[in-house]
C-alpha cells in the first residue's frame, strides 16, 4: 500500500512534467505515468534539486484520479483472474474422447 516514483520527466527548464509511478501492495503492483496538470504550480515552486521522492509522491497523490482502495481492488481482481486461469485444464480430442493434456515436468523437458 505504497507509492513509489521510478523516474521524473522534466522539461529543459527543470519543471517536472510527468511522474512514472508504481503502487504496490502485498498481492502485486500497478504502474503508470502521470502527466502533471498544467501548470504544475507546486512543481514550479519546487527547485528541481529539492524534488525528493516524498515530494513527488505528494504531487502524485494530489493529482492521481484513483484511490489506493481502487488500486487494491484492481490488483485483487487481476490476481483472482490469474489464479482462475492457472486452475483451468486443457483436454485434447483423441478419437472422439477427450483426454487431459499433461504438461511435461521440468525433467521431461530437459530430455
Amino acid at each position: 500500500m505504497s507509492y513509489s516514483i521510478t523516474n521524473l520527466i522534466a522539461d529543459p527548464t527543470g519543471l517536472v512534467v510527468a511522474l512514472n509511478w508504481v503502487y504496490t501492495n502485498a498481492d502485486g503492483s500497478l504502474s503508470n505515468q502521470l502527466r502533471l496538470a498544467e501548470p504544475a504550480e507546486t512543481a514550479e515552486m519546487t527547485p528541481f534539486a529539492d524534488v525528493t521522492e516524498a515530494v513527488a509522491v505528494t504531487w502524485l497523490e494530489e493529482q492521481l484520479g484513483n484511490t489506493s482502495e481502487e488500486f487494491d481492488a484492481a490488483i485483487a481482481e487481476r490476481k483472482a483472474q490469474q489464479e482462475y486461469a492457472e486452475s483451468l485444464s486443457s483436454y485434447v480430442n483423441e478419437d472422439g474422447n477427450f483426454k487431459p493434456i499433461v504438461e511435461p515436468t521440468v525433467e521431461e523437458q530437459k530430455d
